[in-house]
């Protein structure tokens, strides 16, 4: 590293390159988890699918998901980052124009290209995910806030969503549902702009170190990490639900038009979602964690009962956007939790906990949709209101688990230094 203040301006020009660079990429993520979502009302009108279709496609846009958070997760500390955000972004690419080409590759049967496209695209989306937060950690503690950087890069997806959310809902009101093709097919540009971001900065790549088995078995088997697991998994699918079903919800079952019902209820969710996790990266370390978990996850199952109960329309507009605020913690505020309760677990347990998040948002927006289809979406909010309720569950055993562990550690130093004392004297 060369010393002097010219060296260190460029480095820090280079870090907030890194910063942007990796914040815009999540434009790219919130393009393929809300393509489907913003286009549900449309491809059951010009194509005939059904709910139970469109659960499906969610499930597998975060199914695949896992999968590569799976493979990621052996071979991310033996390739280069900049390689793994190229090929990411290249699947993107691929992964737009076949969905976009979809009803021109099998007009009788649009659904199976569908599914083959939304495979290819949401591997990209899982590679990001899994890319992104390893790279701007490669910036050091030394550059302004690392801990505001990181908050930054988390709540920039909702920020992206609430962006690609008016550009598709706009362009679908002023150009017709039936050119949906060259509204999605335009955003291809995204991922390759973001490669050329990407060209001229200096990643220093940061590898893992590997913890010991031992103790990686000693954390997995922890009632705190296993009830992480859980509280990830549900929370997950809390988010996921509202986010993937508040703008077809609006549309079929408040009578909203498809462009207030984009905009007011599926925008307004996300500014929510952006701002709750922005506010905890700024103001987090003021707060108690897992009591704020307790009171919103709450908070979402009252949100999502007064949905389902459709008591008034703008009683549940409001509340399909106020389960964006409540949910905004869910994910990553489980694994604030965990990473503060193991320190020293290693790497693994970030990825773990990113697996069983898509499992969740996965397994939930598919049965979302079949209760749906079988049902209706107000029912559906109904069944569902229980996640939000289980969460909360999760997140007070937590916290006494914290609670006791942190007096059991305290109880421990007070005695060894009381035996020290008597040893000195």
């Amino acid at each position: 590293m060369q010393d002097g203040s010219w060296s260190n301006e460029k480095m820090n020009r280079n870090y907030n390159r890194i910063l942007i660079a990796s914040c815009t990429a999540n434009a790219s993520q919130a393009i393929f988890a809300n393509m489907t979502a913003l286009l549900m009302v449309p491809f059951m009108s010009l194509y005939g699918l059904t709910l139970g279709q469109m659960g499906i496609l969610v499930g597998i846009n975060f199914g695949t998901q896992i999968l590569a958070d799976v493979l990621l997760t052996f071979i991310i500390d033996k390739v280069k980052y900049k390689n793994l955000l190229y090929v990411a972004n290249l699947l993107g690419f691929i992964g737009i124009i076949l969905y976009c080409m979809s009803p021109t590759i099998m007009p009788t049967n649009v659904f199976i290209p569908f599914v083959f496209s939304t495979i290819v695209f949401s591997f990209a989306s899982g590679m990001l995910e899994v890319v992104l937060s390893p790279i701007v950690d490669t910036i050091p503690d030394t550059y302004k806030n690392k801990k505001a950087a990181m908050s930054l890069l988390h709540s920039f997806y909702a920020w992206c969503q609430a962006i690609s959310i008016v550009y598709i809902a706009l362009c679908l009101n002023f150009f017709g549902a039936e050119n949906w093709m060259y509204i999605i097919g335009a955003l291809a540009i995204v991922p390759v702009l973001n490669t050329l971001q990407f060209v001229p900065v200096k990643i220093t790549e940061q590898r893992s170190v590997q913890s010991k088995s031992g103790s990686t078995l000693k954390v997995a088997k922890s009632p705190i990490y296993i009830l992480c697991c859980i509280a990830i998994v549900v929370g997950a699918g809390v988010e996921i639900i509202m986010n993937q079903y508040v703008s077809t919800f609006c549309e079929l079952n408040l009578g909203v038009s498809k462009l207030m019902a984009d905009m007011i209820g599926m925008l307004l969710f996300a500014v929510m979602l952006g701002t709750g996790r922005l506010i905890f990266g700024f103001f987090g370390h003021k707060i108690n964690l897992s009591k704020v978990l307790i009171a919103s996850c709450f908070l979402a199952g009252i949100a999502y009962l007064l949905i389902g109960l459709q008591i008034n329309i703008i009683l549940s507009l409001i509340m399909c956007i106020m389960v964006g605020l409540f949910s905004s913690m869910c994910w990553p505020g489980v694994i604030s939790i965990a990473g503060e309760a193991f320190p020293k677990a290693g790497a693994w347990i970030f990825s773990t906990l990113a697996i069983f998040g898509d499992v969740g948002a996965s397994l939930f927006g598919s049965i979302a949709g079949n209760i749906a289809d079988s049902l209706s979406l107000s029912k559906m909010f109904l069944i569902i209101s229980c996640l939000p309720f289980l969460c909360c569950v999760c997140h007070i055993a937590i916290y006494a688990l914290i609670k006791r562990n942190k007096k059991n550690n305290n109880a421990m130093l007070e005695g060894s230094l009381l035996n020290d004392n008597e040893n000195n004297s």
